[in-house]
């Protein structure tokens, strides 16, 4: 049995539910988006990732993608810039030379016997896949039988003759309106579950709101806080 899951960003709390509710796996496969966010948890969710105790195999999401192209470049401003790239560069000035070196270990997709897991589409980790017709074109490119995704933040599946097209939906920030739930995919064999597990929000709220990020990006940690609790 694998477990895959995608788009932390950043949310510890979310990150340790998931891990306390998942059964015994032999694989854990994670699509990207790990870091970045208005949490402040970035070094802790990394470190969660890199000592799992089972064989796991992560790719870049368009947020790791940005990072590792952004790092080196970074202007002065933008550091004071207030908004979501403020908070991108607070990630990117708090990580760990161990944490860039597994972020630079990374690819944006990987072929793992018969499935492919990638971020948004394999070509590109912004694409979206969130329709028959966009399921149904990914498929005809690539002959893989699982064709597992995050970028959306929605659990779906999308089945294209023997084909599976699945989007994970997202541990930190989900987008089907059911606040503090982290959403993540079980496989065993030709079996598919979808998991979702609540964390607690009020906790992962206050770390935002108490934090540096929210003093320094307080209009995005606001977004970020409202996304979380939607229930509507």
């Amino acid at each position: 049995m694998t477990a895959i899951f995608s788009d932390i960003h950043n949310n510890l709390h979310a990150l340790e539910a998931v891990l306390a509710d998942m059964p015994k796996v032999s694989a854990v496969w994670i699509l990207g988006d790990m870091v970045g966010g208005a949490s402040p948890f970035p070094c802790q969710v990394l470190d969660k990732i890199m000592s799992l105790d089972v064989p796991t195999t992560a790719v870049l999401g368009n947020w790791e993608t940005w990072a590792l192209r952004t790092r080196h470049n970074i202007q002065p401003e933008w550091r004071q810039a207030g908004d979501k790239v403020a908070a991108g560069i607070w990630t990117i000035d708090a990580l760990q030379p161990h944490h860039w070196r597994f972020l630079e270990s990374l690819e944006t997709t990987r072929q793992i016997g018969n499935a492919l897991i990638f971020h948004g589409t394999p070509e590109d980790t912004r694409g979206i896949v969130d329709s028959q017709k966009e399921a149904a074109k990914l498929a005809t490119k690539h002959n893989a039988k699982w064709l597992f995704g995050g970028h959306t933040h929605k659990a779906q599946m999308y089945r294209i003759d023997s084909q599976r097209v699945v989007g994970v939906g997202s541990v930190g920030l989900n987008s089907d309106r059911i606040y503090g739930t982290a959403y993540y995919v079980l496989l065993d064999g030709d079996k598919i579950t979808f998991r979702h597990v609540s964390y607690d929000l009020d906790a992962a709220v206050a770390a935002i709101e108490n934090s540096e990020l929210y003093q320094l990006s307080p209009t995005y940690a606001q977004e970020t806080i409202e996304w979380m609790c939607r229930d509507e």
